[in-house]
Order: C-alpha cells, then sequence, then structure tokens
C-alpha cells in the first residue's frame, strides 16, 4: 500500500477526482477507528469539532456518508447532521432504521442466550445487542488474548452465521446479510455516482476495498495488511485527507442534495454461504 499522503503521491486523489468529477464521487467512511478515533469503551467516541466541520464542508461538493458496523440510529446520533447519509449494520441498515423481521430477532437473541452461558465467567466481555446483529467486544480486560480465544470457540458453535473479526470485537451476522461492499455499490447505483472513494480501518472494511478499481478508490487507515491500494498511517491523519478532498471538491463541481434520513432503500445483493 501506498501512503495517500505522501508529498510524491500528492496527485493520486486529484487524477481520481478529474477522472469522475467530485459530484459523482461518493465519499464513504468508516466511523470508528476513521472518523473517531478507537476507544476502550465499547460504546464509541464522538468526533471532534474539526473533523465534523471538514465533513459538512465536504457535502457541499461530494456525497458523502458513514458506513459502520454499529446500528443505524448510534451513527446517526454520533455523526448528526455532519454527514446526510448514515448506513448502519454493516449494510443492512441503508440510509435510515430498518424494521427488523422477527425471525432474525429471535435467531440473534437465540445466539446471545448461548454465547451468555458459554462466556459466563470470561473477563472484559460486553455484547453490542444490534438487534440484527450481534457484536462481541473482549478487549475489556488484561487478559483479552484469552477472552478472545474463548469467544472465536464459542461463537464458532453457532450455526447460519458470518463472523467477521474487528480490533477486539467479533461480529456475528446472519450469513446471507449484506456487506459493506455490497452498500457501496449500492450507493453508487442510487446516487448516481460513478465512483466511491471508501476510508475504514478494520476487517469488515476489505469487503469494499475488495470490490476495487474503477469502482472503489480504497483507503486503509492505520497498519496492517490491507486489499486498498492506498494508506492513511494514523486515524489522526485522517483529517488532512478530508482536507486535501475539500480542496479539491470546491474546485469542482456541487454535489446533488442529500436529505439526512436518505431514503435509499435499495434492494441490496444478499451475501449468500455459511459461516467463516
Amino acid at each position: 500500500m501506498k501512503d495517500l499522503l505522501h508529498p510524491r503521491h500528492r496527485a493520486a486523489l486529484a487524477r481520481f477526482l478529474a477522472e469522475h468529477t467530485p459530484a459523482k464521487v461518493l465519499l464513504a467512511f468508516d466511523y470508528d477507528g476513521v472518523l473517531a478515533p478507537l476507544v476502550r469503551d465499547p460504546h464509541g467516541a464522538r468526533m471532534d469539532r474539526a473533523t465534523r466541520r471538514l465533513l459538512q464542508r465536504l457535502g457541499r461538493s461530494y456525497p458523502v456518508a458513514v458506513v459502520s458496523g454499529r446500528a443505524w440510529r448510534d451513527v446517526a446520533r454520533f455523526v448528526g447532521p455532519a454527514v446526510p447519509l448514515v448506513v448502519g449494520n454493516h449494510g443492512f441498515e441503508l440510509g435510515r432504521p430498518v424494521a427488523v423481521p422477527e425471525r432474525v430477532l429471535r435467531r440473534v437473541r437465540g445466539w446471545r442466550r448461548r454465547l451468555e452461558v458459554a462466556l459466563a465467567g470470561v473477563p472484559g466481555i460486553h455484547f453490542e445487542d444490534k438487534r440484527s446483529t450481534l457484536a462481541i467486544h473482549y478487549g475489556l480486560a488484561r487478559t483479552w488474548h484469552a477472552s478472545e480465544r474463548a469467544v472465536y470457540e464459542a461463537a464458532n458453535q453457532l450455526e447460519g452465521t458470518r463472523l467477521i473479526p474487528g480490533k477486539k470485537v467479533l461480529n456475528v451476522l446472519p450469513h446471507d446479510f449484506p456487506s459493506k461492499g455490497d452498500a457501496v455499490r449500492a450507493l453508487v447505483t442510487r446516487l448516481g455516482c460513478t465512483a466511491a472513494l471508501y476510508a475504514g480501518d478494520d476487517v469488515t472494511d476489505e469487503d469494499a476495498f475488495a470490490v476495487g478499481p474503477p469502482l472503489v478508490f480504497g483507503v486503509h487507515v492505520g497498519a496492517g495488511p490491507s486489499l486498498a491500494p492506498w494508506r492513511i498511517r494514523e486515524q489522526r491523519d485522517v483529517p488532512k485527507l478530508l482536507e486535501r478532498l475539500v480542496e479539491l471538491g470546491e474546485a469542482g463541481a456541487v454535489a446533488p442534495r442529500l436529505r439526512p434520513a436518505g431514503p435509499v432503500r435499495p434492494a441490496l445483493p444478499l451475501r449468500a454461504g455459511g459461516r467463516r
């Protein structure tokens, strides 16, 4: 991966936008670890004011979205009016909260009950119940490596799941739920865009990076391997990316206006297959 903010690669963004024009490029960002720092508290952190102001400026030139594994309502509360379009639950809640089918609710409740029994007594465990999906945070104790092993052993016994590892968290999704890659493709189509820049930091973002060029200009935030061709070294450098996008966008066309609740609920292609 190349460092997108290095002086020798400064022209890469300009070349990408010149091929599409800003108004036709969706800017999509993961929330935790990208727009806000990763924190030990599983409830997450808020964006700083500078990032919020930059996102508002970006919205004048580009379609902008946040694509998160968190529930839509939680992400929308974090970003407020700074971002006009919020995607929650890895793409299941595309632009608005979605009523979860009762069969899915029963399945997720059953997974949680089984995991609570299997992980009773394991230190540092926190369940984030997003109704349609479940996240198990295991990094709240010093002995988190042992907790991690216990979480994976227990989750691998569940049926009908897609397991997506994160940073000291394991996401448990129904196997036929959409991915972030599905969400980005759907947004590009519905908004009439020709491409997307997607910035993410975690394993769940790899589905978006896997879409690849010419549709997705992938930017991985932080260390570690990734399918993204571009990298930003640290989360605290993300505002530099936003500033560069503002600079280029304000020299280009104006984006179409988007409503905060974005009634863009397309039929997403669902990913079939078993657990992994």
